[in-house]
C-alpha cells in the first residue's frame, strides 16, 4: 500500500474506502476456491440475453429458459465422452504448477509437513502441510489445487496429484451439477385458461431520445465508448474555415480580424466624405409667392388661438365687417382698367369670417 500511495494518492484513498476483503488477495476467504475476483460469468450471461431483455416479460423468460435448457443439455453430453478425472482447464493449470515445482527444494520435517526453499539461491522459504492442504503462500487454500511449493513436496514423495485436488474440480461433481433437466413446455396455444381476469401489460410510454441498449455502469467501472466514429474529431488539430490554416478557428482568425478592421475604416471615411459634400452645398429657400396654399392653411390652423366667449365673438364680428368694408372702399377708389362690381357679403360668408381668425384671411385672400 505504501508503494501505491507513492505512485497515486487518489488510488490509495479509493482503495482505503473499500473493505480489503473485496480487492486484496491476502483477505480473501477459502470458501469460493478462486484466487481472482471478477464477474466474468455475469458479463457472459448478460451478453447472451441482450436481445431477450428488450422483449416482454413472458417472452424474455421463455428465451432464457430455452437458452439454459440447451446449454445444460450440451454440457451434460460433453462430459460423458471426457475420459479424465480432473476437468480439462484445471488439469492444464496443475501441469503448469507441476513444471514450476522443479525450481523448489522440499525438506521433509515429519507428519506431512515440509519446508520448501528456492533452488535459485534466494532466501524465500515456505511451509507446506499436505495433510491439511495448506501452504504459507495461501495459493493452495485459495485455488483448491496444489501450488508450485506443494508440487515440489508431491514430486519428492512420489505422490498422486489427484488426491490433493479439491472435489469441486472433479468430473463427478460436474456431472452432479448438470444432472437435473429443464423440461420443455407447450406454447401459449395449449395453455389452460383460468377463470381470473387477464393480466394486462402496463401502459407503454416511449421515452424521449434514442433507446438505450447499454446498462448503467457503476462509478468504479471503466467507461469505454469503443472505437471513435467517423464523425468524431478527437485528437485532430483545429482548421480555420476562413483562411484554411491550422491552429485556430474562424472566430479567432487573425486574418479575418484585419479584414473586418479595414472594412470598418473604409466605411468611416466614406461617411465622412459624404457629410463634407452635404455641408459644402447651398440650401435654397422657397419664395413667398410660390408657397402653396395648403401649407399656409396648415400653419394658420396650428396657430389658431383658444375659442373665445360669445361677447368677444360679437365684438370681433363688428370689427371684421368694418375692416372689410374699408378695404373694399379703398380698392374701389383706386383706378382699375376694368369695371368690377362689389357685392355685399352674405350671411353665410359673414359667419365664416367671424369664426376664422384675421390671420387666415390673408392666406385666403
Amino acid at each position: 500500500m505504501k508503494e501505491i500511495q507513492q505512485v497515486d494518492q487518489g488510488a490509495y484513498n479509493h482503495l482505503m474506502e473499500i473493505p480489503a476483503k473485496y480487492w486484496s488477495k491476502s483477505r480473501f476467504n477459502y470458501f469460493s476456491r478462486v484466487d481472482t475476483l471478477v464477474n466474468n460469468m455475469c458479463e457472459c450471461f448478460n451478453s447472451v440475453i441482450v436481445e431477450a431483455r428488450e422483449k416482454l416479460i413472458v417472452s424474455m423468460l421463455e428465451d432464457i429458459r430455452v437458452y439454459l435448457m440447451n446449454r445444460w443439455s450440451d454440457n451434460r453430453q460433453s462430459i460423458v465422452t471426457y475420459a479424465g478425472e480432473i476437468l480439462p482447464k484445471i488439469n492444464k493449470k496443475i501441469e503448469r504448477e507441476f513444471d514450476k515445482g522443479g525450481e523448489w527444494l522440499a525438506i521433509y520435517a515429519g507428519r506431512d509437513k515440509y519446508e520448501v526453499s528456492s533452488s535459485q539461491g534466494n532466501r524465500a522459504k515456505f511451509v507446506v502441510d499436505l495433510n491439511l492442504h495448506e501452504c504459507s503462500c495461501r495459493k493452495f487454500q485459495l485455488t483448491g489445487y496444489p501450488c508450485e511449493h506443494a508440487m515440489s513436496c508431491i514430486r519428492k514423495m512420489c505422490l498422486d496429484v489427484k488426491n490433493y485436488v479439491n472435489k469441486c474440480y472433479r468430473k463427478q461433481t460436474y456431472v452432479d451439477c448438470y444432472q437435473h433437466v429443464i423440461y420443455p413446455l407447450n406454447g401459449p396455444n395449449l395453455w389452460s385458461r383460468t377463470e381470473n381476469d387477464d393480466v394486462l401489460p402496463p401502459v407503454f410510454r416511449k421515452p424521449i431520445g434514442r433507446p438505450k441498449l447499454r446498462r448503467n455502469k457503476t462509478g468504479d467501472e471503466p467507461r469505454n465508448n469503443g472505437p471513435l466514429s467517423k464523425l468524431a474529431r478527437t485528437g485532430q488539430q483545429q482548421k480555420c474555415s476562413y483562411c484554411f490554416a491550422l491552429g485556430h478557428n474562424k472566430r479567432t482568425c487573425p486574418r479575418k480580424r484585419k479584414m473586418e478592421a479595414a472594412a470598418k475604416k473604409q466605411n468611416a471615411t466614406a461617411q465622412a466624405k459624404k457629410g463634407a459634400k452635404k455641408g459644402a452645398g447651398t440650401t435654397r429657400t422657397p419664395k413667398p409667392n410660390k408657397i402653396p396654399a395648403k401649407t399656409t392653411t396648415q400653419l394658420a390652423t396650428r396657430l389658431q388661438p383658444k375659442r373665445k366667449s360669445s361677447t368677444q365673438v360679437g365684438g370681433s364680428q363688428e370689427s371684421q365687417t368694418s375692416s372689410k368694408r374699408a378695404r373694399c372702399s379703398s380698392s374701389a377708389s383706386q383706378p382699375q382698367p376694368s369695371i368690377a362690381t362689389v357685392t355685399s357679403p352674405s350671411r353665410r360668408s359673414l359667419r365664416f369670417m367671424a369664426k376664422t381668425p384675421p390671420r387666415a384671411w390673408k392666406a385666403l385672400g
